[in-house]
């Protein structure tokens, strides 16, 4: 393991009320109409949120390709912090290797913290290696800048899933 684990950071504020953006999160209707990178759509199978339950999630492209995640959850602190250990799986649920990079971590820790702004949400995302090689670890730390444009594209949906909401 490397002495300093690799963390990745994203901040953004969102013009919505806290209440909306929890909803957002934690709802499987609505987390499965904007979750994932821009170009891609998303469809729930299965949602559970508490500490021990699981999101089981599938990514498909404009092109039609599935790509399948996990969530599974360790901390559920209402309007205030999600804390999930987050996988790519099959569709069953059983964990698997990045479709693309087979040596990106199996596992990252994800936490995001809310803060209420009055109209406006702060959403802090914080991601990093769990359980990962010096190796993982590496590729973790050269994936950056997709990871900036990844959760980018992600919050752009969620941004208009917001603004739909409130229309």
């Amino acid at each position: 393991m490397l002495s300093n684990q690799p963390e990745f950071n994203t901040v953004r504020v969102f013009n919505a009320p806290l209440d909306l953006v929890w909803r957002a999160w934690t709802e499987p209707a609505l987390f499965g109409r904007w979750f994932g990178p821009k170009g891609f759509s998303s469809r729930v199978k299965n949602f559970d949120l508490r500490a021990g339950g699981m999101l089981h999630s599938c990514l498909i492209s404009q092109e039609g390709h599935e790509m399948w995640a996990k969530f599974v959850y360790r901390e559920v602190t209402p309007k205030t912090r999600l804390v999930w250990e987050h996988s790519f799986s099959d569709p069953e649920g059983n964990l698997t290797r990045h479709p693309i990079s087979p040596e990106w971590p199996l596992k990252l820790l994800t936490t995001i913290v809310l803060t209420d702004l009055g109209d406006k949400t702060q959403l802090h995302l914080h991601w990093t290696p769990l359980d990962a090689s010096d190796a993982e670890c590496q590729v973790f730390l050269a994936g950056m800048d997709g990871m900036h444009q990844g959760w980018g594209g992600t919050w752009e949906q969620l941004d208009a899933f917001l603004a739909e909401e409130q229309a």
